[in-house]
């Protein structure tokens, strides 16, 4: 840590920045475990003694620690008991997990739920396709984002594009009449994320 504060600082400020550090660590650990004692399924001795266990946990802990918003920490904490209450098939798939919520920012995560809000919401009609489908609350989607987050249409489709990556949001393509883009639905990877967290409470401000 001391090589992380520039020479000639000195000894009261690195002092104040390391306790503002511990505060700051100490604040988000809190959260976490206060939504990680929450659940149904109690967090047991013999369960902490598991090698699964605590590779999941310490995994989830560094995500936890490089996390600012409080909602995140809480889908965090969520998750973890998804690897120890059924939710969750194995480690493989909770590293798998762990690493994608941990890769997806917190505004990343409201847009992803937002958008399954209003599919839930909105089924498929009969003789509709899901571009139909999505044209039909595309523009109520739009204005939640920009309600929730402050983000106009423009960084929104910015950030969806980024969303690809993750394998959590696909974009419709092909050859529809009017259709220039820009508009897409959720994956079974992002149901399977929210089934293992159980609950998307809190993400959404």
């Amino acid at each position: 840590m001391v090589q992380l504060i520039p020479f000639g600082i000195g000894a009261a400020i690195e002092s104040a920045l390391l306790a503002q550090l511990n505060r700051y660590r100490e604040e988000q650990l809190q959260v976490f475990f206060d939504e990680l004692g929450s659940g149904s399924v109690p967090l047991t001795e013999e369960l902490t003694r598991s090698n699964d266990f605590l590779h999941c946990y310490f995994a989830t802990l560094s995500a936890v620690l490089r996390s600012r918003r409080h909602e995140k920490i809480r889908f965090l904490a969520r998750l973890l008991r998804g690897s120890f209450d059924g939710r969750v098939s194995d480690v493989d798939e909770y590293e798998e997990l762990i690493g994608l919520t941990d890769e997806l920012s917190h505004r990343e995560l409201v847009i992803l739920a937002l958008l399954n809000e209003h599919e839930k919401a909105n089924p498929i009609e009969e003789g509709e396709n899901e571009l139909q489908r999505a044209s039909r609350f595309w523009p109520g989607f739009v204005a939640d984002v920009k309600s929730k987050l402050g983000l106009g249409e423009p960084l929104l489709r910015a950030l969806l594009v980024r969303l690809q990556r993750s394998g959590c949001y696909e974009e419709f393509t092909g050859s529809y009449v009017s259709y220039t883009g820009g508009r897409g639905r959720t994956t079974d990877l992002y149901l399977r994320l929210t089934r293992a967290a159980s609950s998307i409470k809190d993400i959404v401000p």
